[in-house]
C-alpha cells in the first residue's frame, strides 16, 4: 500500500487548536516525527490535567478532531512499574477521503514530572508493521528531550515491561525500543536502540587452559584462554574469540577497574569497570562486568559466568538507572532450567566425568544468579496488590470510555434501587422527568461487577 503522507495543512489546523487551549496541552512544545516507512508521530507536554484519564479523554478528543471522526477504542493497558497508559485507536478519517486509519494514543504522568502525550498513526492495513519503528523513534525523540530537560538532574527510570523469548527460561524488565536476543538455559542478552546491552547469567564452558596439555574439542566455537591469569584479560580473549568465529571484527577493551569479590563457593569472582568499541560505527562504550572462574578438578577445561552490561558513552549517564531496574528485575524459571539440564544429562550420561562437571558449573551458576535476585523478587510479590487495584481503575476508565464513545450514561432509579445504561438522551429526559426518582451516576461512582 503507497503511503499518503497526512498534509501540513491539517496539523497547523490541528495547533491552532491547541493554541486556543493553552491550559491543555503546550503548543509550542508539539512535535511531529515521520515515520520513513510510513505513518506520523505528533508529542508534547500536556499542563492542566490533573489524572491519566483526564488526560487520555483530552488526547482522544484531539484526535477527534482532527480526522473528524469519534476514535473506537481498544482497552487501555500500562506496563508494570510505569507511570504510563495507553490505548490502540480505530478511526475513518472523514476529513481525509474516509481513509481507514489505525493508532494508539500514548500519556505518561510521572509524580511530580512533567506530563506528556503523544498519538501514532498510520493507514490501518499499514500500521501493525510501521507501530515498532514508531515507537523506537518516540522513545529515541523522549530520551534526548528528556536528557536535554534534565541537564543536571538525576535521570529517571525509563517504564519496563516484562519480556522473555527462546526457551522463556528466563525473563526481564525492558524498555520501549529494546529486544531480546537471546534468552537459553536461564542466560538473557537484551539490546537497546543505541547499542545498549544487558547480558546475564552468561556461562562460557569448554575453555581450555593454554598451560594445560589435555585439550577439549567440543561443538561450537574453540576457546582458549588461561584459567589462572586476570579475569578481565581471560573476558576480553574469550569475547574476541566469539566475535571471530561470527565474522565480527575484534572488539577493543580497555579495564579501568577490576575489584575482587567475596563469593563463597564461586571460586574466583572480580567486578570491572571498563571502556570499549565494538568497531560497528556506533561510538566508544563504557560497561562494567562480574566475572566468575568456574573450574572442576579433573577436567581439561573451565567456564567462565559473565554479568554485565553496555552503553554508549553519549547516553550511559541517562540509561544508568534505567539499566540497574532492569538487571534487577531479571529472573530464571526454574523449572525450565532444571528440565534443560535434565536433557543435557541424558544426553551425555555414557560420559560420566563429563556430565559431573558440566552438573556442577551449572549449579554454581543457578546458585549465584537465584541470591542475586531473591531480594528482587520478593518485592514484586509485595508489589501485586497495589498493581491489581491500578489495574481496577484503569477497568474503571475504560468504561467511562466506553460511555463517552457510544454516548451512554449510567442511571440509578432509586425508587426501585437498581441501576442500567442508556443513551444521554434518555438519561436526561429521565432526570428531567423525574429528578428525585432519576439520577445519572458520575464515572468516579462506578461500582465493578454492577456496572463494568
Amino acid at each position: 500500500m503507497t503511503h499518503q503522507r497526512h498534509s501540513i495543512l491539517h496539523w497547523i489546523v490541528f495547533l491552532l487548536f491547541c493554541a486556543i487551549v493553552p491550559t491543555a496541552i503546550a503548543a509550542d512544545e508539539l512535535k511531529t516525527i515521520d515515520n520513513p516507512g510510513g505513518g506520523q508521530v505528533v508529542y508534547g507536554s500536556l499542563t492542566g490535567q490533573n489524572s491519566p484519564s483526564a488526560a487520555m479523554g483530552f488526547m482522544l478528543k484531539q484526535v477527534h478532531g482532527h480526522f473528524g471522526d469519534r476514535p473506537q477504542i481498544g482497552k487501555f493497558f500500562q506496563a508494570r512499574g510505569s507511570d504510563s497508559i495507553a490505548v490502540f485507536f480505530n478511526l475513518t478519517a472523514k476529513n481525509q477521503g474516509n481513509k481507514p486509519i489505525a493508532g494508539m494514543v500514548i500519556v505518561s504522568m510521572p509524580p511530580g514530572g512533567t506530563t506528556t502525550a503523544a498519538v501514532l498513526y498510520d493507514d490501518a492495513g499499514r500500521f501493525a508493521k510501521t507501530e515498532p519503528e514508531m515507537m523506537k523513534a518516540l522513545n529515541a525523540a523522549w530520551l534526548s528531550a528528556r536528557s536535554e530537560r534534565s541537564a543536571g538532574a538525576a535521570p529517571s527510570v525509563q517504564p519496563l515491561s516484562t519480556a522473555t523469548a527462546g526457551d522463556r527460561s528466563a525473563s526481564i524488565g525492558l524498555p520501549v525500543g529494546w529486544q531480546l536476543t537471546q534468552v537459553a538455559g536461564g542466560s538473557i542478552r537484551a539490546e537497546g536502540p543505541n547499542g545498549e546491552a544487558v547480558f546475564l547469567g552468561m556461562l562460557f564452558q569448554g575453555i581450555s587452559d593454554p598451560s594445560n596439555v589435555q585439550r577439549a574439542y567440543g561443538a561450537g566455537p574453540h576457546l582458549v584462554a588461561s584459567f589462572s591469569g586476570d579475569l578481565f584479560s581471560a573476558y576480553a580473549a574469550i569475547m574476541n574469540q566469539m566475535r571471530q568465529s561470527r565474522g565480527l571484527p575484534a572488539a577493543t577493551f580497555s579495564l579501568l577497574q577490576e575489584t575482587p569479590v567475596n563469593a563463597p563457593g564461586e571460586g574466583r569472582v572480580v567486578l570491572a569497570m571498563m571502556d570499549l568499541d565494538l568497531h560497528d560505527g556506533k561510538g566508544p562504550r563504557t560497561g562494567s562486568v562480574r566475572l566468575g572462574a568456574v573450574h572442576v578438578p579433573g577436567t581439561p577445561t573451565w567456564a567462565l559466568s559473565v554479568n554485565g552490561s553496555q552503553a554508549p558513552k553519549t547516553v550511559a549517564a541517562q540509561l544508568a538507572p534505567t539499566i540497574k531496574a532492569m538487571v534487577a528485575s531479571y529472573r530464571q524459571n526454574g523449572a525450565v532450567v532444571s528440565a534443560e539440564q535434565q536433557a543435557a544429562m541424558s544426553r551425555v550420561q555414557a560420559d560420566a566425568a563429563a556430565a559431573a562437571a558440566q552438573g556442577k558449573a551449572l549449579d554454581a551458576r543457578r546458585e549465584a544468579s537465584n541470591a542475586s535476585f531473591d531480594n528482587h523478587m520478593r518485592s514484586l510479590d509485595q508489589s501485586n496488590a497495589s498493581f491489581n487495584g491500578h489495574m481496577d481503575d484503569l477497568d474503571r476508565s475504560s468504561k467511562a470510555f466506553q460511555n463517552y464513545q457510544l454516548d451512554r450514561s449510567v442511571v440509578h432509579d432509586n425508587d426501585y434501587a437498581e441501576r442500567g445504561t442508556v443513551s444521554n438522551s434518555y438519561a436526561d429526559s429521565l432526570v428531567r422527568a423525574n429528578p428525585d426518582r432519576f439520577q445519572i451516576i458520575q464515572n468516579q461512582d462506578l461500582i465493578k461487577g454492577i456496572d463494568y
